[in-house]
């Protein structure tokens, strides 16, 4: 299924989509570091491996394309626990600022409406402002910290949680 945005396309993410993956994240540690669970460092192989664990029919997880010129820029998406799915998403460095994660998270959130979803949540890191921004443009409010296990940023860690009841 396709989602269509002013000035995105949000398609399933596809195992080839690995490749965009390396290019956009590989050595973008700033970002890897702000992601929970994407390996560091982001290669192909790795990231394969992330897809694959995100693909199908159920999949609420979409790569980010301009429809521009349908340049792969993100991902997007939502899943875990239905009764109130965690959303995720990132945008290559060359393409931050310019406003699509909030408009791709916004249509994700359309989505998640019409999938009947009463709630979704997101979390940032502490030290990730600019995430926080994004998802409070997109509606989401803070609704305090939570502690959860990261082994691969190093353990325990606080976060913000965000919440919004799609549809509203």
């Amino acid at each position: 299924m396709l989602l269509i945005t002013k000035r995105l396309i949000l398609r399933p993410l596809e195992l080839t989509d690995a490749l965009y993956f390396e290019e956009q994240l590989g050595d973008d540690l700033e970002a890897l570091r702000q992601m929970a669970q994407m390996p560091v460092p982001c290669t192909e192989e790795a990231a394969r491996d992330w897809i694959a664990s995100r693909v199908g029919p159920e999949a609420s997880v979409f790569g980010i394309l301009r429809r521009s010129d349908t340049g792969f820029i993100g991902v997007v998406g939502f899943g875990g626990d239905a009764r109130m799915p965690e959303m995720g998403y990132w945008i290559g460095r060359a393409y931050r600022g310019n406003g699509y994660a909030t408009e791709a998270i916004l249509r994700v959130v359309e989505r998640a409406a019409e999938l009947g979803v009463p709630r979704i949540h997101a979390d940032t890191f502490l030290d990730n402002p600019a995430s926080a921004r994004v998802l409070a443009k997109a509606g989401f409010t803070v609704t305090g910290t939570v502690e959860r296990m990261f082994p691969q940023r190093g353990g325990r860690r606080e976060l913000h949680r965000h919440k919004r009841v799609p549809g509203s």
